[in-house]
């Protein structure tokens, strides 16, 4: 069916075109939207999280003991949300049967937009700093100062596998991403007692992809329950963890921890529930006409959310070269 802004645009049109505007953003999400915790916070531009800290029982001596009497200990950590949209008009003489369809260029591009937005918002959070406290300006909590900035090994407890490392089976002059850095991640989410239920990802560039793929434990079937290279381009799950590929990690400048004098990749790896995304508003579609500008139709598109680092036992760095 062909459409103009002559008669109007059909009102089982603009609710199909929003319809199935949703239902492609739903099953289309973002890289990094499916492995975080997501969290509705309509009504409110920020909303706290209350975590509960690690607790230990205590022995029961004698018979009839008093009853151990401890206080729950928490941490609140608050996550705001912050609004975008974006907007595209048509002329009264364009023909919108084809622009508007669902799986036509437009909606892709909108799609695509929100897409690319939510996963900026989600990778900023991995080392963003944190309000903490009765209310959301009380105080913060920096990735440094929960040993972000400090050196994994055996002992320090660190947050930040260094490009160099020599911990474990690795050896420092492999500076990229190798199976050995791999069995470092599942090392770090064990002492870390990360239930093993939860899921592990790790963000990872393309380069730095590339040398995986050239792992022979990735590669050869003896270390897979299946063929990992038949999935295609993409990195799936291996060794514990789901790899996911994005050319938003880019490589930075005299960047790593440990000296400050070499150029790193910060690959980050996380526990599924060590990240949450506070949604407002996941998607909004308005189509109205503009008077002003010869009464063109206008494609609007509006969401608000933000991200919050959870729980730092959750969340790791891993320096690449």
């Amino acid at each position: 069916m062909s459409i103009n802004m002559t008669d109007g645009i059909p009102t089982n049109f603009v609710d199909d075109f929003k319809n199935d505007f949703y239902h492609v953003t739903q099953q289309k999400q973002s890289l990094f939207e499916r492995a975080v915790m997501i969290e509705s916070i309509m009504g409110a531009e920020d909303k706290a999280f209350d975590m509960i800290d690690k607790s230990e029982m205590q022995a029961k001596e004698g018979r009839n003991p008093n009853t151990p009497r401890n206080d729950i200990s928490t941490q609140r950590r608050w996550v705001s949300s912050d609004p975008f949209h974006d907007a595209r008009q048509f002329d009264m003489d364009d023909d919108l049967s084809h622009k508007l369809d669902p799986a036509g260029a437009t909606v892709t591009d909108f799609r695509r937009a929100r897409n690319r937005k939510v996963d900026d918002i989600i990778l900023a959070a991995f080392d963003a700093t944190v309000n903490s406290g009765r209310r959301s300006n009380t105080s913060t909590i920096t990735w440094a100062s929960v040993g972000g900035n400090t050196i994994y090994t055996d002992t320090s407890g660190g947050r930040t596998i260094a490009f160099d490392t020599a911990e474990a089976n690795c050896s420092a002059a492999d500076t990229g991403m190798t199976a050995e850095k791999a069995e470092l991640i599942i090392e770090y989410f064990a002492k870390n007692e990360v239930d093993e239920e939860i899921p592990i990802f790790c963000a990872i560039p393309p380069r730095v992809a590339t040398e995986l793929f050239g792992q022979e434990q990735y590669t050869n079937i003896d270390y897979n329950d299946r063929k990992p290279l038949v999935t295609g381009r993409y990195l799936r799950e291996w060794m514990g963890i789901n790899w996911i590929q994005s050319n938003k990690i880019v490589k930075g400048t005299n960047n790593d921890a440990e000296t400050g004098d070499t150029d790193v990749y910060e690959c980050w790896a996380w526990a599924k529930d060590g990240i949450i995304l506070g949604v407002a508003d996941s998607i909004t579609i308005k189509l109205s006409e503009l008077p002003e500008l010869s009464y063109a139709q206008q494609v609007y598109i509006h969401m608000n959310m933000g991200a919050m680092r959870w729980n730092d036992d959750m969340v790791l760095k891993i320096e690449c070269v």
